[in-house]
């Protein structure tokens, strides 16, 4: 099936990545109104643990990220659904902000959906190889895991630290990483118990 084939069948995606790059964009102009501040935060404004995945450093920043989410869609646009794309990005902004706020006590801000972007990755390779597309889904998992992991260890890549003008939240990562394996193993809990109740003799 072609890239424009596969688009065509699977419209409600492309609608769902449209909407989020438009999230995305209109995060950017009220970036200071919604991004992870940690005093802001402790004053009562605990959504920006949620919104602050939302938005960017600057443009290099945002732009970087949605190229992410398209790349994501042309790569799984035959496997990933609409419904587990934005259920992994709400789960996943709520656990990348709890994980920061909680657990990186001394990072003050936070901009960037690249945390979430990384969960969606490895969700959409888990979902990849339950549908039987064995060779992305694997290959997808292992370089997503292997680069957050020489990211975490190692201390990032400082060429994207200089494009985005701030320091790379590792952390972050990690968490989207954490969240998508909880994710994962929904939906391999699913599939399973489909297939069980197909087995299952009827009357």
């Amino acid at each position: 099936m072609t890239i424009l084939k596969s688009l065509q069948h699977n419209k409600i995606l492309l609608i769902s990545v449209l909407i989020i790059t438009v999230i995305l964009i209109v995060g950017q102009w009220f970036q200071s109104d919604l991004f992870f501040n940690r005093d802001d935060i402790n004053q009562g404004q605990w959504w920006k643990i949620f919104t602050g995945n939302f938005t960017h450093s600057n443009i290099p920043h945002l732009l970087l990220n949605l190229s992410g989410i398209f790349i994501l869609m042309l790569l799984f646009i035959d496997t990933l659904t609409s419904r587990t794309f934005i259920f992994s990005i709400v789960f996943l902004a709520c656990v990348v902000g709890i994980g920061l706020y909680y657990f990186t006590p001394e990072l003050n801000g936070y901009y960037g959906f690249s945390g979430v972007l990384y969960g969606l990755y490895f969700v959409a390779a888990v979902g990849a190889i339950l549908a039987s597309d064995i060779f992305t889904g694997v290959a997808v998992a292992i370089l997503i895991a292997g680069k957050i992991l020489w990211d975490y260890f190692a201390g990032g890549s400082q060429a994207s630290a200089e494009m985005i003008g701030i320091p790379v939240a590792n952390d972050a990562h990690l968490y989207g990483f954490i969240g998508s394996i909880f994710i994962a193993v929904f939906l391999i809990s699913k599939v399973y118990l489909n297939s069980d109740k197909r087995n299952l003799p009827t009357l």
